[in-house]
């Protein structure tokens, strides 16, 4: 699981700027097809990358903005055509996609390229100036003094490097280095109140959470219930492309999901823990929220690290069992909820043209 929140820039190659670049290029941009997750769902979240990158690169973030530019080429312009139903790809998308490499992402790329590279050029000098200082202001120093002193201005010095170039609040830490998820604290009460009818007749129901990226933090400003199938034990969307179509008319991003459990507790099955991989697969933050009514339970998931390693090769669908030790997920440390938003719930079941929304 690969985040954005913070940045290696590899500051321990400062002194070669050329070696320094090369690792920070290719360690951002190791990525692999995934042959379970769809062609279709990978060109939607290709449009969601360029959004998220155009964000940061409007907020003057280049860093997080050629990272996201350099994966889009990479994923996009390269490694799709591995997929085994890349050729089952509808021409549109490939014309779009082909669109926004030539006239977004490589330009834009290129540019933040030649910006990166000289400010590690222009770090390196000033790392070679300082320390030639050192040896100077050295001379005249005792030496077990001095190594002591030494280790601890280039301890500031790195310091100092890394914030320059991570957007970050140090008061946030997150275990998996995960961005922020701001959540309003209406969410799960009004997405229950939206399901009350199929809760009370034991079947699931399922929402999309979907909003936007500001200085390197989500917030989530929509529950998108689609038209759906539902059981007692799973819920399925039905017209993924209206999902989409409402989801790319507001310049949304999709950040997770949220589902009921009507009589069970809260916990993510092997199809919920299937589908989160789903998500998770793009976004590392993306967060599933599962609502058990009946146990007046509510819990905010994500895939841990094992789970990632455990469905990453998994074909099975349906039930079927999970390791359970370890656990393949975890209670979330990275959402914080606001009681000054307020939720968007957009249902739908309920409407038959999105011109009317």
């Amino acid at each position: 699981m690969n985040s954005n929140a913070q940045l290696n820039t590899f500051v321990d190659l400062i002194d070669d700027p050329d070696i320094r670049f090369r690792k920070f290029f290719e360690y951002n941009t190791k990525i692999e097809i995934d042959p379970k997750y769809s062609i279709e769902k990978y060109i939607r979240s290709g449009r969601q990358l360029i959004r998220m990158a155009n964000v940061y690169y409007s907020e003057q973030d280049y860093f997080q903005a050629f990272i996201l530019y350099s994966r889009f080429a990479v994923l996009y312009g390269q490694n799709l055509k591995t997929h085994p139903d890349y050729s089952k790809c509808n021409k549109t998308d490939v014309s779009e996609i082909n669109r926004e490499l030539n006239t977004v992402v490589f330009p834009k790329a290129e540019k933040l390229k030649i910006y990166i590279k000289d400010l590690f050029v222009t770090q390196a000098k000033e790392h070679r100036t300082q320390n030639e200082q050192k040896i100077f202001d050295n001379n005249e120093i005792d030496k077990n003094k001095d190594l002591q002193q030494n280790e601890q201005e280039q301890t500031n010095f790195e310091n100092k490097l890394t914030d320059s170039v991570c957007n970050i609040e140090q008061s946030f830490k997150s275990k998996y280095n995960f961005r922020q998820i701001i959540l309003p604290n209406d969410t799960i009460e009004k997405f229950l109140e939206k399901a009350f009818a199929n809760t009370i007749h034991n079947v699931e129901t399922c929402g999309i959470l979907a909003g936007k990226l500001n200085h390197n933090k989500f917030f989530i400003s929509h529950v998108v219930v689609p038209k759906q199938k539902g059981t007692s034990d799973t819920c399925s969307t039905e017209n993924e492309s209206e999902l989409c179509q409402f989801i790319d008319q507001n310049d949304l991003i999709t950040l997770g999901w949220i589902h009921t459990h009507p009589s069970q507790t809260a916990f993510l099955s092997s199809i919920d823990l299937h589908t989160h991989y789903g998500y998770q697969i793009m976004i590392p933050e993306a967060i599933a929220i599962v609502c058990a009514p009946s146990y007046n339970q509510n819990s905010i998931f994500i895939l841990n690290e094992e789970g990632f390693k455990e469905l990453s090769k998994c074909n099975l669908n349906g039930f079927h069992p999970h390791s359970k030790i370890p656990q393949l997920f975890d209670e979330c440390d990275h959402v914080l909820k606001d009681n000054n938003m307020k939720i968007n719930i957009i249902d739908l079941r309920m409407i038959s043209n999105l011109s009317n929304i």
